[in-house]
């Protein structure tokens, strides 16, 4: 095999949404989503590399869509995005190698563009990485290419947002919440179902979100301990992420 052969480099490309902290083979992150403003301009993620060998990784801002469920996705290419924060993002490293078991901090900063309406706008910060091979090392090879796909949400200023429970469906095994947002913007944080008399938090969701473009969410909340009436239902807007939405219900009997 002649050497133009031997520098053939097979790629497999293995992609997650980050929805929970996530550790994939040779890479972890600190985050699962990011948030900037004018308010809160800068942003970082740590880049682990958990393996013996060092790691390039390169970075990417990528367009989206929520989808009829309420998920963040790639912009399909034949669609154009009305809501697209690339271009208002600015980050640093773009490219880098990280050795063993240490770690590479990317910051991210926020951008204001001339003329742009005010609004929310959404972008996946994709984080490639794979084994560094060196030259001598150059061969015809199957290397694996992780990719972490981190949420980032741009708001160029204050946005109203209002939140109700629209059902609450309590069984002796589950609680059923349906919540809906009304306003231009998403919202992110926990859903907790909370024994009134004791305090004690019997379930919960965390990090949920909930976009405009799919305004309605509904979730399902098993329950393994005994439920004692009255329960308090709450949702918690987390204010890293721009937020302090909070709506709770008290809920007397099944």
């Amino acid at each position: 095999m002649n050497n133009s052969m031997n520098k053939i480099s097979l790629v497999i490309l293995l992609t997650s949404f980050l929805l929970v902290t996530l550790k994939v083979n040779a890479v972890s992150i600190s985050t699962t989503r990011l948030y900037l403003s004018p308010q809160s301009d800068t942003a970082s993620i740590y880049v682990l590399n958990m393996e013996s060998e060092s790691q390039t990784c390169s970075l990417s801002i990528k367009d989206t869509v929520i989808d009829a469920n309420g998920f963040m996705q790639f912009l399909p290419k034949n669609q154009i995005a009305v809501d697209s924060a690339a271009k208002m993002i600015r980050f640093a490293p773009r490219r880098f190698e990280v050795s063993p078991k240490l770690h590479q901090n990317i910051k991210l900063l926020y951008r204001r563009r001339p003329g742009l309406e005010d609004g929310e706008y959404k972008g996946l910060l994709a984080i490639r990485c794979k084994k560094t091979i060196s030259n001598s090392d150059k061969q015809v090879t199957i290397e694996p290419v992780i990719v972490h796909n981190v949420p980032v949400i741009v708001r160029t200023g204050e946005i109203k947002i209002s939140a109700v429970f629209d059902s609450i469906n309590v069984s002796d095994k589950q609680v059923e919440v349906t919540i809906k947002i009304v306003g231009k913007r998403s919202i992110t944080g926990d859903l907790e179902i909370i024994d009134k008399s004791s305090g004690q938090i019997l379930a919960s969701k965390k990090q949920m979100s909930i976009y405009s473009e799919s305004p309605t969410k509904q979730v399902i909340l098993p329950i393994t301990k005994s439920i004692n009436f009255p329960l308090i239902i709450r949702f918690r807007e987390d204010p890293k992420f721009g937020g302090n939405l909070l709506i709770e219900q008290l809920v007397k009997s099944l």
